[in-house]
């Protein structure tokens, strides 16, 4: 069968799983390891949209492809007097199969051993099973009806992107950033989980390619979404700042001069305005003007409001 295990001692052929992290699926241990990685991201994010082997029309009478132990290419049919059909280079062997629904399972009679498989993602396509009492051993099937080529990856990433409504963004480095609950046609928000290559990633800001725009993560998800914005003073000198209103500057933004976070200072902002910094980030805006200051003051506008006027 086709699996994914523990000890990475098996290969697993390009032909049937092949992944968008680029990898040459050897018997590389660390290649091994970041499949089932990736195929338990599919399964997490996926257990909620997975069918069950309850619907017995999903499993008998379909052929499901897979590769043995052998690395060899087998084909399996579940009829429904509980026989199994096993065809492989035209030579067949008749096993047994038994489900138990109680606990979701797949008892597997190959006539060489007995194994009890676990659900972890149903579907007409692909069926993703785990080998009871483990957590990273996986045998996968892909029906030769619905997957002809046998891709069951392209199958599980367009499934997955359907049923998530995930939409890409390249990032500036190249990865591609997976925005889930994203409608068609609209961009992400606030709130909106994100993965690379069905993974969590690390909390911090990510930029997006060709765009002067950021995303900040925390714990998978978008917490903010920065546009960053190049003003020249009146000395000449470019002031950058990471702004969450594309329109405006506001309290809290992050400013940056010479490429570093900028030092706390008052700087010359324009013609009328002053720019106060702390901390690498906008703390308000001052008139040059000491009544307008002065009304500013007594008003307590915010910096939005300043740089409105």
């Amino acid at each position: 069968m086709l699996i994914v295990n523990d000890s990475g001692g098996k290969s697993v052929p390009a032909t049937i799983l092949r992944t968008e992290l680029n990898i040459e699926l050897n018997s590389n241990f660390n290649d091994t390891t970041m499949v089932k990685i990736y195929l338990n991201s599919i399964v997490k994010q996926m257990r909620n949209h997975t069918a069950t082997l309850d619907n017995s029309n999903i499993l008998v009478d379909k052929p499901w492809a897979l590769i043995d132990d052998e690395n060899e290419l087998q084909k399996l049919i579940f009829k429904k007097d509980q026989k199994l059909i096993m065809s492989k280079n035209g030579q067949v062997q008749i096993g047994k199969w038994e489900y138990f629904p109680e606990a979701k399972a797949l008892l597997i009679d190959r006539n060489i051993d007995k194994i009890l498989c676990n659900e972890a993602f149903i579907d007409n396509g692909v069926m993703i099973l785990r080998l009871d009492g483990t957590d990273n051993r996986f045998f996968i099937l892909a029906n030769e009806n619905v997957i002809p080529d046998l891709n069951v990856n392209e199958y599980l990433k367009n499934l997955l992107y359907r049923k998530l409504q995930i939409r890409e963004r390249k990032l500036i480095d190249g990865k591609i950033l997976e925005v889930a609950g994203v409608e068609e046609w609209d961009h992400p928000h606030i709130g909106n989980n994100v993965t690379v290559d069905a993974e969590e990633i690390e909390d911090g800001k990510y930029q997006l390619e060709n765009e002067k725009k950021y995303f900040e993560i925390k714990q998978g998800k978008i917490i903010q979404i920065l546009t960053e914005t190049t003003y020249t003073n009146p000395d000449n000198i470019d002031i950058v700042i990471q702004q969450r209103d594309s329109n405006y500057i506001s309290y809290g933004d992050c400013v940056f001069i010479d490429n570093k976070i900028a030092n706390d200072q008052t700087i010359n902002f324009s013609k009328r305005r002053k720019l106060v910094i702390q901390n690498g980030k906008v703390v308000r805006t001052e008139s040059k003007n000491k009544i307008r200051r002065y009304f500013s003051n007594m008003f307590k506008k915010t910096v939005s409001d300043d740089f409105n006027e």
